[in-house]
């Protein structure tokens, strides 16, 4: 039953809140964001993450540096090779989505402060023993 739960969770997660980002699902705008929120990344570590095709990267980044939310940089050892980190707007926009999924789960799920607290930390435990930590 809980790896069913689990799997149900992952295809949810990509329908799970109506309110974020023009009323989409969880976006790969949001998704990106988030990977690159701590960390530099290349369009090959992207693509691997995201789970989307090269060309449609480019679009979605092409996008996301016109609105600010991104920067390409070249990597000193090869100047030939971009890589993507977030900006200040993109953070504060990341902060917000992040927000307003939090209140969509929260007003969803009708769930208490304690209530909360208590499953953030269950989630917690799943993602780490899903993510091989122990």
């Amino acid at each position: 039953m809980l790896a069913e739960q689990v799997l149900s969770l992952n295809l949810s997660t990509r329908r799970i809140c109506k309110n974020c980002d023009n009323g989409a699902i969880i976006s790969q705008k949001m998704r990106l964001l988030y990977l690159v929120r701590n960390e530099v990344l290349s369009p090959r570590e992207l693509v691997g993450e995201l789970s989307i095709a090269k060309p449609n990267l480019t679009i979605l980044a092409r996008t996301m540096i016109a609105d600010g939310l991104i920067e390409k940089m070249r990597v000193e050892r090869d100047m030939r090779s971009v890589h993507y980190k977030i900006t200040q707007k993109g953070l504060d926009e990341l902060e917000r989505m992040i927000a307003e999924l939090e209140a969509s789960i929260v007003k969803q799920l009708n769930l208490n402060e304690k209530e909360s607290q208590k499953g953030e930390k269950k989630l917690e435990a799943a993602i780490n023993f899903l993510n091989g930590v122990e």
